[in-house]
C-alpha cells in the first residue's frame, strides 16, 4: 500500500468514533448506512493493498490493524462517519459562506454592549468596541520551580482588597510579572484566562473574533484565522440532553442563533488547515460541578485533536470554581486578569470620550475640543478619590463609572449615587444582558435584596474589616439570623433560597473560593455596610454618631463613615439627619485631636451642597479651621483639614493682602551683619496659591509672549508650557495650597502680569516682581536678626518640615501655622515650601536663590538666613514655589 493511501487511512481513523453510540440518536438506518458507505472507502483503499477486511462497529477499541491489512471498525468512531460522507461544498461555495458568516461576526459584536448598565439614554450608545478595547493584561501561571518567595509581591490585590496568607500562598506564588495577553495567545496553542467578574475576559474574545473577522489577524500576531466563538454554558446544556461533540455543537448552537450557514463545513476545514481560532467562553457559568467536568473533558479531547494542526484556543473562566476541574494539556497555558494602572484607566477614558463625541457631533474639532473636556474632568474626578479609582481598575465597573458621569453625576463628592446605580445595575440587570447569549437569568427584587444585603455587608466588615471574605456557613447562619429578625416565616429556607439566588443570578455577592462568600469589589461591602448603619437610624441621629464615633480614626471603617452621611442626605434625603450627625461629631470630637473633624468635613464634601443644611456645613468648616490651625493636632490631620478647607470653598479673608514693610536697618545671614533697606514695599502675607496662579493661567499667561524675558521665552517654547505642573493633580492643585513645579521664569513671568493687573495702587516706580533675598528676609525675620520666623527655638507646631529628611507630609495650606507667623505678620516663612528670589547665587550666574526650607527637608534649613541655589529652568520639584513683592524696579532699587 502507498504511503499516500496509508495516510488515508489514517486520517479516516482519526475521524471516526462509535457508531453504535449513535443509534439512538441518528436511528438505525442512518448508521446502517453509514457503516456500509465506510466498509465500502475501507475496502477499496485496503484491496489494493491485498487483504480483507471487517467491519466490528459494537466492538470497544479505536480502528485497529489485526494481522497486516485487517481493519476493525469500532465503538470507538462514530460521528465524523457522518461528517465524512456529508457532501463536500464547492470551493466558491464554501468561500461565499465564510465571507457571510465573518459579516455576521462583525455585525454582532461591532458594538460595545452597554445592556444592563444602566444607560437611559433615549436614542441607544452605539459604540464601536475596536475604538474602546484597552488591551488587557495578565500574569502568566509560573511552571514548578519558577515562583516567587513570600512577601516579593506586596502590590498583589483582589477586588479592591489586600490577599489573605491562603490566598498568597496559592495564587502570588505560581504568578509570573504582568504581560500583554495578546502575546501571551501568540505564544501558546491554547490559553486559559481567569479573571473576575467585569475583568474583561468577554470583551477579550469579542476583541478577538471581530479583528479576526476583519481580516486583521496577521495585526494580531495570529495569521488569517476562522474565528469560532461560543458560551460554555450553551455547551453544557445541550451535554444535559445528551451526547454531543464540541464541533458538532458549533453547527448546532448558530443555526439557533438563526444562521443557516454551513458552519460545520467551515469549522472542519478551518480545523483541518490549522486556522481555527475557537473561543470558548465562560466556564464559570457551568454551574454544575460534575457537568463542568464534562465540559472540560471534552474541550481538551477537542483541543488536542486539533492543536498540532495549528489551530488556537481560547477559554475564559472566573477564578472561582476553576482549580477543581483545571485542565492540563500541551501547550495549554494559564494566565489570570491584573487589574488597570492609571495608564489603561486615562486610555480607556480618553477612548470612551473621544467615541461619545464622535457619535454626537462628528470627526470635527468641536467634537474633539468636548472629548478633551470630558477626559480631563473623568480623569480628574477618578484621581480625586482612592475608592472611585480603585473602582475604575475593573474595566466593567470603570465603563458604568463613565456611563455615570455622562448622565451627571459629580464625582467623587457624590460617589454614593455612583455606588447606589453600581448596586442596582449589578443585581438586576448586569447578569441578564452581560453574555453572549446565555440564558436570561430571573432578576432580583432589588430594594428586598439590598435590605438583606445591607445588614449582612455590616456583619461581613465586621467580622474580617478590610478582606472582605467569610465562610459559607458562617454567612448561612447569619443570614438566618437576618432574615429571623425581619420576621421570615421559615429562615432557614429563606436563608438558602439568597444564597441560591446570589449564585445563580446576581453579580455583586459571589463565591470567591471553595467555601467563602465576598463582594464583588470591597468598596460594595463598604457602602452597604454604611446603608446599614443609616437604616438603623430610623430617623434618629444618635445611633448613627454612636456608631460612627467608635470607629473615628480606624482606616478600615474611614470609607463606610464616610459614606453613611451622604447615604442619609442624598438616597434617603434626610438632610437635616445628616446634619446632626456631623455637627455631633465635631462637637463631641471622638478619636485623636482633629480627626473627628476631618472625618466630617469629608463626609460634608461628599454629601455636596444639598446632603446637609447650609448651617451644619459651616459648623463643620469652623471646626475644620481649628482642626488645620491647631498646634495639637497631628501634621497630617491638618494637611488634610487644609485640603478639605479648599475642596469645601473656605479661603482666607486676607489671602491677597500685602503687609507693608518700612525702610531702614535690620540684621543680615547667619553672622546677623547691619544692613539697610533704603526704601518702603510691600510683599505677599502668603506664598502665590493655586488660586491665585490660576488668574494668570485663565488670563492668558503663558502666551503673553510681553511677560516673558528673552530666556524664559525660549525656555517656554522648549518645553511647550501652558500650566506648572500637577496643575491637574487635586493632591497638589488646592486653591488655599501654594502652586508646585514652577520654574523661576513661571514667577517673573506672573510678577509682570500682576504689575498690569493694578492689585493695589503702585507708588511711581514701583512693580510687582520677585523679591531680593534682602528683601525677602527682612520681611521674615524681621530687623532684630531672628533665627526663626516666630523667635526662639524651633518647634514643629509652628512649620511644614520634615521631622527627616524627605519624609515630609507634602505641602500643606499657606494658613495652615499661625504659631509660625514671624513678627510682620508674614505665613509660611519658615517650612512649607522653598520661594523664589530675584537675587543671583553669585555675579554673573544664572542660578537664583531660594529661601525658607520646606516640607521636603529639616528643621536646620528652615533658619532665616539659609540659603541655596537653584537653576532657574528647574520647575519638576515640589517644593519650590515663590511670593511677590511690590517694590521699586530691580534697576531702581540699586539692585
Amino acid at each position: 500500500m502507498s504511503q499516500d493511501k496509508r495516510d488515508e487511512l489514517d486520517a479516516l481513523r482519526v475521524k471516526l468514533q462509535s457508531l453504535a453510540g449513535l443509534r439512538d440518536v441518528l436511528g438505525d438506518e442512518a448508521v446502517d448506512k453509514a457503516q456500509a458507505e465506510l466498509e465500502g472507502r475501507i475496502r477499496a483503499l485496503v484491496d489494493t493493498g491485498g487483504g480483507p477486511v471487517i467491519a466490528a462497529p459494537d466492538v470497544g477499541g479505536d480502528l485497529v490493524a489485526r494481522d497486516k491489512n485487517v481493519f476493525l471498525v469500532t465503538a470507538e468512531a462514530a460521528r465524523d462517519i457522518l461528517r465524512g460522507l456529508r457532501p463536500r461544498l464547492a470551493p466558491e461555495k464554501l468561500q461565499k459562506a465564510t465571507e457571510s458568516y465573518l459579516r455576521f461576526l462583525v455585525d454582532r459584536h461591532r458594538y460595545l454592549n452597554l445592556k444592563g448598565m444602566g444607560v437611559s439614554d433615549r436614542v441607544p450608545l452605539r459604540l464601536p468596541l475596536l475604538d474602546l478595547y484597552v488591551p488587557l493584561k495578565a500574569r502568566l501561571e509560573l511552571p514548578e520551580g519558577e515562583t516567587w518567595k513570600r512577601g516579593e509581591r506586596p502590590d498583589l490585590s483582589l477586588a479592591g482588597r489586600s490577599l489573605s496568607e491562603e490566598e498568597q500562598e496559592a495564587l502570588a506564588g505560581r504568578l509570573g510579572e504582568p504581560q500583554p495577553l495578546l502575546e501571551l495567545l501568540q505564544k501558546h496553542d491554547g490559553l486559559v484566562v481567569l479573571g473576575d467578574p467585569g475583568a474583561g475576559k468577554t470583551t477579550f474574545v469579542k476583541f478577538l473574533a471581530l479583528r479576526l473577522a476583519l481580516g486583521e489577524g496577521e495585526a494580531l500576531g495570529l495569521g488569517r484565522r476562522l474565528p469560532v466563538l461560543l458560551p460554555l454554558s450553551a455547551y453544557a446544556n445541550a451535554l444535559a440532553e445528551g451526547d454531543v461533540r464540541l464541533d458538532d455543537f458549533v453547527a448546532a448552537y448558530f443555526r439557533n442563533q438563526g444562521s443557516d450557514l454551513p458552519l460545520a463545513e467551515m469549522l472542519d476545514e478551518a480545523l483541518v488547515g490549522g486556522r481555527a481560532l475557537v473561543l470558548l467562553d465562560g466556564l464559570d457559568e457551568v454551574k454544575e460541578a460534575s457537568l463542568r467536568h464534562t465540559v472540560v473533558e471534552r474541550v481538551v479531547d477537542f483541543y488536542a485533536l486539533h492543536r498540532r494542526q495549528g489551530n488556537q484556543f481560547v477559554l475564559t473562566s472566573r477564578v472561582v470554581g476553576y482549580r477543581a476541574v483545571r485542565p492540563t494539556a500541551e501547550g495549554l497555558g494559564e494566565c489570570t486578569l491584573v487589574d488597570f494602572e492609571d495608564g489603561e484607566i486615562e486610555d480607556f477614558v480618553a477612548r470612551w470620550t473621544a467615541a461619545l463625541e464622535r457619535q454626537a457631533l462628528g470627526e470635527g474639532a468641536a467634537a474633539q475640543a468636548d472629548a478633551a473636556r470630558e477626559r480631563r474632568e473623568l480623569v480628574e474626578a477618578i484621581r480625586r478619590n482612592e475608592g472611585v479609582r480603585q473602582l475604575a481598575a475593573n474595566p466593567l465597573l470603570l465603563t458604568i463609572l463613565a456611563l455615570m458621569k455622562r448622565q451627571g453625576v459629580a464625582l467623587p463628592e457624590r460617589r454614593v449615587e455612583l455606588y447606589e446605580q453600581y448596586v442596582r445595575t449589578l443585581l438586576s440587570s448586569w447578569n441578564r444582558a452581560r453574555g453572549l447569549g446565555r440564558p436570561p437569568s430571573r432578576d432580583l427584587d432589588v430594594v428586598q435584596t439590598v435590605r438583606i444585603l445591607a445588614p449582612l455587608a455590616l456583619w461581613m466588615h465586621e467580622e474580617s474589616p478590610g478582606v472582605g471574605l467569610v465562610k459559607r456557613e458562617d454567612l448561612r447562619r447569619r443570614l438566618e439570623a437576618v432574615y429571623r429578625e425581619r420576621g421570615e416565616a421559615d429562615p432557614e429556607v429563606a436563608a438558602r433560597r439568597f444564597l441560591a439566588d446570589v449564585r445563580e443570578h446576581a453579580g455583586l455577592l459571589l463565591e470567591r473560593g471553595p467555601g467563602q462568600y465576598g463582594f464583588i469589589h470591597l468598596t460594595f461591602e463598604e457602602y452597604l455596610a454604611a446603608v446599614a448603619i443609616a437604616l438603623a437610624g430610623q430617623g434618629d441621629c444618635r445611633p448613627i454618631v454612636d456608631a460612627l464615633s467608635r470607629r473615628v480614626g480606624d482606616p478600615a471603617w474611614r470609607e463606610v463613615s464616610l459614606l453613611t452621611v451622604p447615604y442619609l442626605g442624598i438616597i434617603q434625603q434626610l438632610d437635616s439627619v445628616a446634619g446632626e450627625v456631623v455637627e455631633a461629631l465635631v462637637a463631641e470630637a471622638p478619636g485623636e485631636p482633629g480627626a473627628a473633624a476631618a472625618l466630617a468635613g469629608q463626609a460634608v464634601l461628599d454629601a455636596g451642597e444639598s446632603g446637609v443644611p447650609p448651617a451644619s456645613r459651616g459648623r463643620v468648616v469652623e471646626a475644620l479651621v481649628r482642626a488645620m490651625q491647631g498646634a495639637g493636632v497631628a501634621p497630617t490631620l491638618r494637611r488634610e483639614a487644609g485640603l478639605l478647607l479648599g475642596r469645601l470653598g473656605w479661603r482666607p479673608d486676607d489671602l491677597d493682602a500685602w503687609i507693608e514693610i518700612p525702610p531702614g536697618p535690620f540684621r543680615y545671614g547667619d553672622g546677623k551683619e547691619r544692613r539697610e533697606i533704603d526704601h518702603r514695599y510691600w510683599i505677599g502675607k502668603y506664598p502665590v496659591t493655586n488660586l491665585q496662579y490660576a488668574r494668570f493661567v485663565e488670563d492668558g499667561g503663558y502666551r503673553r509672549r510681553d511677560l516673558w524675558g528673552e530666556a524664559g521665552w525660549a525656555w517656554r517654547e522648549k518645553e511647550g508650557r501652558e500650566q506648572p505642573g500637577y496643575w491637574e493633580d487635586p493632591q497638589w492643585n488646592n486653591p488655599i495650597f501654594p502652586v508646585v513645579r514652577v520654574s523661576w521664569y513661571e514667577a517673573e513671568a506672573y510678577g509682570k502680569w500682576l504689575t498690569g493687573q493694578r492689585a493695589v495702587p503702585l507708588p511711581e516706580g514701583y512693580v510687582a516682581r520677585l523679591p531680593t533675598e534682602e528683601e525677602w528676609e527682612r520681611a521674615v525675620r524681621g530687623a532684630d536678626g531672628r533665627e526663626y520666623p516666630w523667635g526662639g527655638d524651633f518647634d514643629f507646631a509652628r512649620a511644614n518640615v520634615a521631622e527627616k529628611l524627605f519624609e515630609g507630609i507634602r505641602t500643606t495650606a499657606v494658613c495652615t501655622y499661625p504659631q509660625g507667623v514671624g513678627p510682620e505678620g508674614l505665613w509660611d516663612g519658615a517650612g512649607n515650601v522653598w520661594e523664589w528670589t530675584a537675587s543671583m547665587w553669585e555675579p554673573g550666574s544664572s542660578s537664583r536663590v531660594v529661601r525658607g526650607g520646606s516640607w521636603v527637608d529639616d528643621l536646620r534649613v528652615a533658619r532665616c538666613a539659609y540659603r541655596i541655589w537653584v537653576a532657574p529652568d528647574l520647575f519638576f520639584v515640589v517644593d519650590v514655589v515663590f511670593r511677590v513683592v511690590l517694590s521699586l524696579s530691580l534697576s531702581d532699587s540699586g539692585f
